[in-house]
């Protein structure tokens, strides 16, 4: 015993927005309702939290880091005579001779200690019991009892005193029980303890002078606890000041050094006696039964015990919190609403930490904290909620005010990937992309795949048709293509095939898309190649020369059954893959002459990296174009091997 609606308007209540611009601020019936659910909602939840101690392991770390800012001076008031390692080797072997004990105990008399206390139990007869009673009479010491849950014969508990005359002769029989918390830590005694119309205090509460109240909750086994207070421990292990038991037998311990002193007789050798974990011990040490005693002691002595709020505080302080912020939420704008919800949690914080260190109350802030930020998460994803739908109505009016055009050209650029994502996609590879749409949108599409580990897929296409159509078209065939090329299909040939066919079913209507497809080994910096009608793609030499790489391939897809070839080769380090689209090479100045194979090498001189190129292409583009519109999108996509 150590022992959401379908009907939803913008503002999200059936108001204009100049009448809820903050949220909630409007008393109607709907939102009404929402601020009820939501206050009742929470506190059920804080209601579980607190009854239900589902936060006690976060508050025990609260409590032990505000405990450790309030380290004391050790107390000159008491000292541990400890049944030490030392004490050990020179007497012998425990457990000792009684006589030994009572010898201890008329050498403290000499030096008139205020008590003395034993937290060593003394439950089994002893040939030298009626001299060390005798020693216990004259010195005033108060001896400890055990209870044992269960009991024997079936009983609930046992409870075995002091043997002999022993119990007699003491100054009070006095229990030593402590509680371990969910961690197995100790933080918190019951002063007293008892059952069967009996009762006893803790050793360190008969020692201050405390009186048994009798009573208190029914604790294990039928026995009431009463009492309970938090030990406020001074500091670390070894704290309080300590002689070795040897050391005062043998007289070399200085009388004045123990003179109205407490003194505390317990065990603190290495296997021998209890030791505990406590907030101030550390995560590799321990405390003894008996500097647990002294530390309760010294609470008690100086009137500073904790006492822990009882669950209904913690209930009233969480559940205040929680409807002052939800009715501010109901009545404020959203700016107001925050920052009443942060003083509200500062308050909590504040009103914890105050009681704690002027009033000696603990009060666990961590469920009025979860329960405030539960209400503050779901009005702050309210707000989110509202805030979408009136982007999304924005958004709406937008696409019918620009027509088909920028719906198009919206469903385009949201299949591709980021530039942000191509920059960083493995170290071994320098790639980026971009697709700048035309007003008319041609469709076309580029994508970066990771296979595995070491190889990936990049591909490059152009959907023919303009608009909605080609866009839609355009998102389907992406798609298609990185499904295709993750189903693990064992060459770049058959997945082409694939998708050339996957296509076709569901091209109702009767557009073709150009492709050109890769897969890089990484590791080895080897190309496959198929390429569906489309551009071929420069080859960026090391040394920046610059030649097209001329590919078989065949017919966009969508047009026929084809068996597109794989075309392989190798890129070396620092070695470049340039893909365009036609509305590259293809793109028209003022004067209806085309952008050409040659600019597009002038472009390119002397870049080095993707990113330059792929911009320096673009560029170059527009400079030529000359403010002209474009007649078809513009994609760009480089490859550099980087080994």
């Amino acid at each position: 015993m150590r022992y959401r609606s379908d009907r939803l308007d913008i503002t999200g209540d059936g108001m204009p927005p100049s009448a809820n611009s903050g949220g909630w601020r409007t008393i109607g019936g709907r939102v009404a309702a929402e601020w009820l659910v939501l206050a009742l909602v929470a506190s059920m939840l804080v209601a579980a939290l607190v009854l239900g101690r589902l936060t006690e392991r976060l508050d025990y770390i609260v409590y032990d880091h505000a405990l450790a800012s309030a380290e004391r001076a050790p107390p000159d008031d008491i000292v541990i005579v400890a049944i030490d390692n030392r004490s050990l080797e020179e007497i012998g072997r425990w457990p000792w001779p009684r006589h030994i004990h009572a010898q201890l105990l008329d050498r403290l008399a000499e030096a008139r200690p205020r008590a003395i206390g034993y937290d060593v139990l003394f439950v089994d007869p002893s040939p030298d019991d009626a001299m060390f009673a005798a020693a216990v009479r004259r010195n005033r010491t108060y001896l400890p009892l055990v209870i044992d849950v269960p009991g024997s014969n079936g009983a609930a508990y046992d409870i075995a005193t002091p043997s002999g005359p022993l119990t007699a002769a003491a100054a009070a029989i006095a229990q030593v029980n402590l509680h371990f918390d969910g961690d197995r830590v100790v933080r918190k005694v019951y002063l007293e303890e008892g059952g069967g119309g009996r009762s006893w205090l803790q050793l360190g509460a008969v020692m201050a002078g405390l009186r048994a109240e009798g009573g208190g909750g029914a604790g294990p086994a039928g026995l009431h606890q009463a009492r309970p207070v938090l030990i406020p421990y001074g500091g670390t292990t070894g704290h309080v000041p300590s002689i070795s038991f040897v050391d005062l037998l043998d007289g070399r311990v200085p009388p004045e050094l123990l003179a109205g002193r407490h003194i505390l007789i317990g065990a603190t050798a290495d296997g021998l006696g209890d030791s505990y974990a406590t907030p101030t011990s550390g995560a590799t040490s321990q405390m003894s039964g008996v500097e647990i005693q002294a530390h309760l002691l010294d609470t008690l002595l100086r009137g500073d015990a904790i006492t822990p709020a009882s669950p209904g505080w913690q209930l009233g302080l969480a559940l205040g919190g929680i409807w002052i912020v939800a009715f501010g939420l109901l009545r404020l704008r959203s700016r107001g609403s925050a920052l009443l919800a942060v003083a509200v949690a500062l308050s909590i914080v504040g009103l914890s930490f105050g009681l704690f260190r002027f009033a000696n109350i603990w009060l666990p802030p961590i469920s009025a904290l979860l329960g405030l930020l539960f209400v503050v998460s779901v009005a702050a994803w309210r707000e989110r909620m509202r805030l979408r739908q009136t982007l999304l109505r924005e958004r709406i009016a937008a696409a019918a005010t620009e027509g088909e055009l920028q719906a198009a050209r919206s469903i385009q650029l949201g299949m591709l990937p980021p530039r942000s994502d191509l920059s960083g996609f493995d170290p071994r590879v320098d790639i980026d992309a971009l697709l700048e749409p035309a007003r008319s949108i041609g469709g076309d599409l580029y994508d970066v795949i990771r296979i595995d580990a070491d190889r990936i897929a990049f591909l490059v296409g152009d959907v023919t048709g303009k608009g909605v159509p080609a866009a839609l078209f355009m998102a389907l065939s992406k798609a298609l293509a990185k499904s295709v090329l993750l189903r693990g299909v064992p060459n770049l040939a058959d997945a082409a095939a694939i998708l050339n066919q996957e296509l076709a079913r569901d091209n109702g209507e009767a557009m073709n898309v150009t492709m050109l497809l890769g897969i890089m080994d990484l590791s080895t910096g080897e190309l496959v190649l198929t390429s569906a009608g489309h551009e071929d793609p420069l080859h960026i030499g090391a040394d920046g020369r610059v030649a097209s790489h001329k590919l078989d391939g065949g017919p966009p897809f969508c047009i026929v059954d084809f068996p597109y070839p794989e075309e392989r080769f190798t890129l070396l380090r620092g070695e470049t893959l340039l893909l365009v689209s036609d509305g590259v090479s293809e793109a028209l100045d003022r004067t209806d002459a085309l952008f050409g194979h040659e600019r597009l090498l002038a472009a390119i001189a002397g870049r080095r990296s993707a990113s330059e190129m792929v911009e320096a292409v673009r560029d170059a583009v527009r400079v030529f174009e000359n403010g002209t519109d474009p007649t078809d999108d513009l994609t760009v996509m480089a490859v550099r091997y980087l080994g």
